[in-house]
């Protein structure tokens, strides 16, 4: 249908071009070309201006009725181009929201399980802790953590002193470089 109203629009369209270059304006047109005297004998006494008149109206109606129902075909695709296009973006928005709600699910359930893994493994972790693994007896005393630690006494006092000009802080300590001092003379006897 839409194929044949856009022939019957191309066609009036050239036609009315036709019509209208034809009829003899104030100036003449195109009505001269042919002969003045001519027209009036072939289109009836008054000459061609009555007829070419009603031919120009007649086809300016089919011209704009052609018209309007190209627009309406036009703009009755785009319509239904649209409806489909917001129907697919509903599709798609839906299926993107159950989507994110079975993921939320999956983390809700995985968050679950992880939770009652520490309570059993803490269970068993307690249990584990009141016997020894290596089958010795059981004491209530901490282990003596102390053994290995240097105490003040056993470690020099000039072992480690800041570098010659440094600030509290502002450099490792480093060993002193400094000479030995000699022997102090012993008193004479």
């Amino acid at each position: 249908m839409e194929t044949l109203v856009t022939v019957i629009h191309v066609i009036v369209c050239v036609f009315l071009i036709l019509v209208v270059l034809l009829q003899a304006g104030k100036g003449g047109g195109m009505g001269v070309a042919f002969g003045s005297a001519t027209s009036a004998a072939v289109f009836g006494g008054r000459g061609a201006g009555n007829f070419l008149e009603r031919l120009t109206a007649g086809t300016a109606v089919v011209f704009m009725l052609t018209s309007m129902s190209l627009a309406y075909f036009s703009n009755r695709e785009a319509a239904l181009k649209q409806l489909e296009f917001k129907a697919a973006a509903k599709e798609k928005a839906r299926k993107a929201l159950e989507e994110k709600a079975r993921l939320e699910k999956e983390v809700q359930d995985k968050a679950k399980a992880d939770a009652a893994k520490p309570a059993d493994a803490a269970k068993d972790s307690s249990s584990d802790a009141a016997k020894p693994a290596d089958g010795t007896k059981d004491t209530d005393k901490p282990a003596d953590t102390t053994k290995d630690v240097a105490k003040p006494a056993d470690v020099p006092k000039d072992a480690a002193k800041p570098a010659p000009g440094a600030t509290k802080g502002s450099a490792p300590l480093v060993p002193a470089l400094t000479p030995p001092t000699p022997p102090s003379p012993s008193p004479a006897p």
